[in-house]
């Protein structure tokens, strides 16, 4: 079945109830159209400037007066318009057709790489943040920009003073070199526990009784670390 065209014949939004125009209408859209068209269609591409129950009805009438050709075509008919077999092209037409036929080639590739790049662009905006997401982002920031202005403020105000970066490396630099000193103590540690012990004088539990454990240092399961 040919595909639809919009038809140039008429923008009429509300359908006629004359025949006689109805009638004209459709006559000149199968002329200019040249091609074969169901009832539903042609009203469709006249944008029910004649309803399709009236197009039905003409169509067949005008069929019956011979005003217009058609045969069915499947489970329904097709109607095309009457040409004058004595019209001829001039050869002046033919060459201008030809030449339009071929301009118009020539424009496809330009054509198809404007699709190609409208259609990439296309595909970037709908992939960016709309407008909505946007407003939700700016006033989530804003937001949190309020937040920390009103701690720094807190701050600012109370005796508590924020830590600046030497007095925060110096810090770490003091507890990076007790821990080494504690790693050491604790090596130093488990190495004679484990000399008394592998020699079998004593026993761990005897051990832990001579020696109780500080706070800092081992547990009655071991070192503590």
């Amino acid at each position: 079945m040919p595909p639809r065209k919009t038809a140039t014949t008429s923008t009429t939004t509300k359908p006629t109830s004359d025949d006689t125009k109805a009638c004209a209408i459709i006559l000149n859209y199968l002329v200019s159209q040249n091609r074969p068209y169901s009832a539903t269609e042609i009203s469709s591409n006249l944008h029910n400037a004649v309803t399709k129950a009236r197009t039905d009805k003409l169509l067949k009438e005008m069929f019956e007066r011979g005003e217009i050709a058609g045969k069915a075509s499947g489970k329904q008919w097709v109607f095309w318009g009457l040409q004058d077999p004595n019209a001829t092209s001039t050869p002046e037409e033919l060459a201008a057709a030809d030449a339009r036929i071929a301009a118009l080639r020539g424009m496809i590739p330009t054509l198809k790489t404007e699709l190609k790049s409208k259609s990439t662009a296309l595909s970037t905006l709908r992939s960016a943040p709309t407008t909505g997401a946007l407003r939700e982002a700016v006033q989530a920031m804003e937001t949190d920009k309020q937040d920390k202005e009103e701690r720094l403020r807190v701050l600012r105000a109370g005796s508590t003073k924020p830590v600046n970066a030497e007095e925060r490396e110096a810090v770490e630099a003091e507890w990076k070199r007790w821990k080494r000193v504690r790693d050491a103590r604790k090596r130093a540690y488990l190495e004679l526990e484990a000399m008394l012990l592998d020699s079998g004088v004593i026993t761990k539990e005897a051990l832990w009784v001579r020696t109780p454990p500080r706070p800092d240092d081992a547990t009655s399961s071991g070192w503590r670390g």
